[in-house]
């Protein structure tokens, strides 16, 4: 018998764009091929219609949706998760289609939500329930270390509540799961760790590198204080680094520490689409940077990590200490430094301009680039699947 699963999600591709959606949408996309018949539930943001095409059950909110209004109720304790009145009505209406023959995969980016909707569901029908933790919860427990200072009520209590009922639990850091087994040990026998990988791979020999006396380093993702991609220029402005130039793709508008640079060595490129992306990196990039300076960020692994491995490319960053600085650093991939350690970054891009130095972490790359394909690691959640039904 095809076994059914319901996968919940607060994104997810084309829908929503992003990094979260998309890895979403490639998790859906490998399930179905190794023999999963999975229904993405989502929630509705548009319209107060229910929408079911496509093997994607779009259900509303029961009210107009105000997220700034939603995300401050739960800042202050009132909602347990900005998503709760989808929640309870989600629920209502899925407790009629799902039965105890079916697996619940509750996604988290943070949100509580997804969680909570599969606990509910899980107690009402008795089928299977799985939490897939992509990034730990925003403000339940991470091992001391919290997200930011924004003023918002800990939720570890729920955290706890919400999961004691789950069959497995998928985490993608070992940071996060040696936390997780530390603070809710009744939950140890259902924890596992799944790096989640990049998404669909490509031919990188088809693309011919543009020659340059110059290093060139690039820097591809979201631009936030959780990030400080400016940490590269800083460290390289500081001993006026002259033959490296740095490129930084993706949206500035909104982040004052990039508008302020002013430097023919700094090029600044908007979101390109997937297929230009990977011709412009593959053509022009000889290493990629990666940076998170808040030590929570220990317990996530980014993505972007997972796309340099892809496109073959070393890799630079700037990280705390956790699964992806080991990823990195143990299998040679590049150098990642702590943000305390950063005055390191210039020797390290002075090696970086040898192009045997270069050379010898892409051949580690290549070499090991197939392990890290989505469909690859997925395999490890297949089984696990399999051996809860």
């Amino acid at each position: 018998m095809t076994r059914r699963i319901f996968y919940l999600t607060r994104s997810y591709y084309p829908f929503q764009k992003g990094g979260g959606p998309i890895m979403r949408a490639g998790a859906v996309k490998y399930l179905q091929e190794l023999g999963w018949a999975v229904t993405v539930v989502v929630p509705n943001y548009n319209s107060d219609k229910v929408v079911d095409s496509n093997n994607v059950l779009m259900i509303p909110f029961p009210t107009r949706y105000n997220a700034r209004k939603s995300a401050f109720f739960q800042r202050i304790g009132w909602y347990e998760d900005y998503l709760d009145k989808w929640v309870l009505s989600a629920s209502d209406f899925l407790k009629c289609k799902i039965t105890s023959h079916d697996i619940i995969i509750a996604t988290c980016g943070g949100e509580l939500g997804m969680i909570k909707l599969g606990h509910i569901i899980k107690n009402k029908v008795g089928c299977k329930f799985v939490i897939n933790f992509r990034d730990p919860l925003d403000f339940g427990y991470m091992n001391g270390f919290r997200k930011s200072n924004v003023l918002h009520v800990n939720r570890e209590h729920l955290q706890e509540k919400y999961t004691k009922n789950s069959d497995l639990i998928l985490t993608s850091s070992n940071i996060y799961l040696s936390a997780l087994k530390k603070r809710f040990p009744n939950i140890s026998p259902v924890l596992h760790n799944n790096y989640f990988g990049y998404l669909d791979s490509f031919n990188i020999d088809f693309f011919q590198k543009k020659r340059s006396d110059n290093l060139r380093i690039a820097y591809a993702g979201t631009m936030s204080e959780a990030q400080c991609p400016e940490v590269l220029y800083d460290v390289l402005k500081s001993i006026n680094e002259e033959e490296v130039e740095i490129f930084y793709i993706g949206d500035i508008d909104k982040y004052k520490p990039l508008k302020r640079i002013n430097d023919e060595n700094v090029h600044f490129i908007d979101f390109m689409d997937r297929d230009r992306f990977v011709k412009f990196m593959c053509e022009n990039i000889d290493v990629g940077f990666v940076s998170l300076v808040n030590k929570y960020y220990g317990a996530c692994v980014p993505s972007k990590i997972y796309e340099y491995i892809n496109l073959g490319i070393p890799i630079l960053g700037v990280l705390p200490h956790g699964d992806g600085m080991n990823i990195v650093n143990t299998n040679k991939y590049g150098k990642v430094v702590t943000y305390e350690n950063r005055s390191e970054l210039p020797s390290i891009i002075s090696g970086l301009k040898d192009p045997i130095v270069r050379s010898r972490y892409r051949e580690r790359i290549i070499s090991d680039r197939d392990s890290w394909h989505m469909k690859n690691r997925i395999l490890e959640v297949h089984q696990l699947l399999k051996d809860i039904v």
